[in-house]
């Protein structure tokens, strides 16, 4: 009979919350023996079984291994295993915390949020929208005794809410009545919408952190401030953010599940669970060899979680050209790091050497100062650029922005 895998406490680090996943993935696909994992994923049942011990990390080809023998998403668990990568180095000690007059931290990691113990599901669910793992079913069921007396319950505070809503009176029972909490307001400096089913408030700038409050959708919130923690995929434009906001009454929300972001020129605060800020960026670019319009643009650098690219030519089907910044991409970190394979429009090959940027940011509309530059002549290595004043915001903008905006 196999052993018993020892307890996971999810809160107790980004390890133990990493490992207790893989084993809620391997129970959504039905719980079976590592011994019969491994004569799928090429591993042996003691390597895989180590993967989820919540001891040491597995490597990635253990993990990718893992994650394909439970039929799991591949592609998700790579960015969660670099993410993984990425905070337990922060707290290995790059994670030095600034003093008050410094810009704070951040990078990033994404978890997903702590579950119960008991994680046992029944069936396979597919996938999220935005690519996550499903979660495991609850396994608690009501008896009738318990679920009648709450659907009394239930239906008392609907036709009380409807009474409310049709009754005029302030701004307090207006939210009250469709579901959004009332929140204080005092020290606000910028305001959102939430536009999820139901928005996590957490107590940290991670998924790892406990939920600590839930606001509907559809509800305008007012926060003091944001942060910079774990990444979180907006699932409107599909692109990474590190920003947290910071709710007036405490706890914190991803930017990426709000309508709104902050004032241009409000500065990142500290708050729990931060991640050091973007520091140093560089950019390198090639061209493909036998093929003039096709270049890899790939940047590196330390606590780096959004990078945008952009590029200066002309647009195409201009009669009198006319060059500026282009958006080439706004990526999070993949398999091979921040990397953007681009097709260079006909014209623009023709045009000379390209001038292309990569900036560090933490979100869509959400530039840093941390950039870098260069030329890519048609037929010569990259050399080094340099930009100052208006060109340097411009480009940085350009990179930054919302997609197709």
């Amino acid at each position: 009979m196999p052993r018993k895998p020892r307890p996971l406490d999810p809160d107790e680090g980004p390890l133990q919350s990493f490992a207790y996943e893989l084993r809620c993935l391997r129970q959504a696909a039905g719980n079976p023996t590592y011994r019969a994992l491994a004569t799928t994923a090429g591993f042996s049942a003691t390597t895989l079984s180590d993967a989820a011990g919540g001891v040491r990390r597995p490597t990635l080809e253990v993990t990718l291994a893992y994650v394909g023998a439970c039929r799991g998403n591949a592609e998700s668990w790579e960015k969660r295993w670099y993410a993984l990568e990425r905070r337990l180095a922060a707290e290995a000690g790059a994670r030095v915390r600034p003093t008050a007059d410094q810009t704070p931290p951040a990078v990033t990691a994404v978890l997903e949020p702590a579950q119960p113990q008991d994680c046992a599901p029944t069936v396979v669910s597919p996938p999220g929208d935005d690519g996550t793992e499903p979660r495991a079913p609850r396994r608690h069921r009501w008896p009738a005794r318990t679920w009648l007396p709450a659907l009394g319950v239930a239906l008392m505070l609907v036709l009380t809410s409807l009474l409310v809503v049709l009754r005029p009176g302030s701004d307090a029972d207006t939210l009250a009545a469709s579901g959004c909490p009332a929140r204080p307001a005092e020290g606000a400096a910028f305001q959102g919408t939430t536009y999820t089913g139901s928005t996590r408030v957490r107590s940290g700038a991670s998924r790892s952190t406990p939920v600590i409050d839930q606001i509907p959708a559809g509800c305008r919130v007012q926060f003091v401030g944001y942060c910079i923690g774990d990444v979180e995929m907006d699932p409107t434009s599909g692109t990474p953010d590190v920003r947290w906001f910071k709710l007036s009454g405490g706890g914190l929300v991803a930017s990426a599940v709000v309508h709104g972001n902050p004032p241009t020129g409000l500065p990142p605060q500290h708050c729990a669970d931060e991640l050091p800020a973007p520091s140093s960026i560089s950019l390198a670019a090639t061209r493909r060899p036998g093929d003039p319009e096709a270049a890899e643009l790939r940047a590196t650098g330390s606590y780096l979680g959004v990078v945008g690219f952009a590029g200066y030519f002309s647009d195409t089907g201009q009669t009198v050209p006319v060059p500026r910044w282009h958006q080439l991409g706004l990526v999070g970190v993949g398999a091979d790091g921040f990397v953007l394979p681009w097709r260079i429009p006909k014209p623009t090959a023709d045009q000379g050497p390209l001038q292309l940027v990569a900036a560090a940011c933490l979100g869509g509309d959400g530039p840093t100062g941390v950039m870098d530059a260069l030329t890519l002549p048609p037929a010569a290595p990259a050399q080094p650029l340099s930009l100052s004043g208006l060109d340097r915001t411009a480009a940085v903008r350009a990179a930054c922005r919302y997609p197709a905006t």
